[in-house]
């Protein structure tokens, strides 16, 4: 028991890296570089091959990646949000966030990638339905092919499947919002019926969609994991980094997504192992933490990752310049797209906004943390 008394929480430890852990910037990294290597198996041998190497033991470390994605979101954007004063600006620094680098990489996509890989004549390229079908990606309108793009790679007929979460990061700020109108920062109560919520929502879908898609039907346990990454930060005071703990919510998660439905009720010991890592603050390396290179990453892997297949099918070493050519991709897209667009918040300050928009103030003292988007 004086072990558990003198144990930090995660706000002691969030506090003693002057609110910027580096822990954080690691983890989104190495979960960027982590769905890059699973599409690896994917991209160069196809969806079935690919499904061979998907035994019960290696399951679970594929199955946290995303949840882990979404807890890690939902806790630095609740500190997002608590920095935030007013509705529109909450939702416009999202905006910022994503926008540029999201329309950056559609641009490349339908009008480099895949002008250089259609079987069509470029004319009829661009003349396609489909081609001006996959520019509304912009506004998070999902649509995966191109006319005539990687008809006949391992995984035939897709352009960028890694755009299916964004929908369902969009869905989880929206919540967030309407949770902070209604009041969020002085009730916690509302983020509990929420979390509630998204797990008797997230059943609904599973039972609608496991029989024809199983990717689709795990996609609920996303918002889950995002609402509780929240919950962490407005408990963080309350919450101890413990070696222990970690070690028991990092067996429970890997245990549970043994099991197929185990995704539905992994969220909170999963999240526990992502914030733990997160809130940890090992030495800083200037070159793996020089910009945030995690968003393009998720971006730019799939595409070019297709390229490369279609070039040299299998697993080989075109494979190995994928995730070269991706983390270059990655670097142009943070350096010439990402950061000048994050100039952009300086002129949110200035904006008056309606005084009906403003959020309530916090019921106490909360900690702040930037992430590596913030402080750059």
């Amino acid at each position: 028991m004086q072990f558990w008394k003198n144990s930090m929480t995660l706000e002691d430890k969030i506090a003693a890296a002057n609110g910027r852990p580096t822990g954080f910037d690691y983890l989104r990294l190495a979960l960027a570089l982590s769905v890059v290597a699973v599409h690896i198996f994917q991209t160069g041998l196809g969806d079935e091959a690919a499904s061979a190497y998907l035994t019960p033991v290696v399951r679970p470390l594929v199955a946290c990646i995303l949840p882990m994605f979404f807890a890690l979101s939902g806790f630095l954007v609740a500190g997002s949000l608590v920095r935030t004063q007013t509705l529109p600006e909450f939702f416009a620094l999202r905006i910022i966030r994503l926008a540029p680098a999201l329309i950056a990489e559609v641009v490349l996509s339908a009008f480099v990638i895949g002008a250089l890989f259609t079987a069509l004549p470029l004319s009829e390229y661009f003349s396609h339905p489909k081609f001006w079908a996959y520019l509304l990606n912009i506004i998070g309108y999902i649509h995966f092919t191109l006319p005539g793009v990687f008809l006949d790679n391992p995984r035939p007929n897709m352009v960028n499947q890694q755009l299916w979460t964004i929908p369902w990061e969009l869905d989880c700020y929206i919540v967030l919002g309407a949770l902070a109108f209604a009041g969020l920062k002085k009730s916690r109560t509302l983020l509990i019926v929420a979390i509630v919520a998204a797990h008797i929502f997230a059943m609904y879908w599973y039972s609608v969609h496991e029989a024809k898609s199983p990717l689709t039907a795990k996609a609920a346990v996303l918002p889950i994991s995002f609402l509780v990454g929240v919950l962490f930060y407005f408990y963080a005071s309350k919450i101890k980094w413990s070696f222990a703990l970690f070690g028991i919510a990092l067996a429970v998660s890997y245990l549970l997504l043994r099991f197929p439905n185990g995704d539905l009720v992994v969220a909170v010991p999963l999240t526990y192992v992502t914030v733990f890592l997160g809130v940890a603050n090992p030495a800083r390396n200037k070159l793996m933490l020089s910009g945030d290179y995690s968003y393009g990453i998720y971006l730019y892997g799939f595409p070019l990752q297709q390229a490369f297949a279609h070039l040299w099918p299998g697993l080989n070493l075109g494979s190995a310049a994928a995730v070269v050519a991706t983390v270059c991709f990655a670097a142009f897209s943070w350096w010439c797209v990402e950061r000048p667009a994050l100039g952009a918040r300086k002129l949110l300050k200035k904006i008056k906004w309606p005084a009906r928009l403003r959020l309530s103030a916090p019921d106490r003292t909360v900690m702040e943390i930037e992430d590596a988007a913030v402080r750059k």
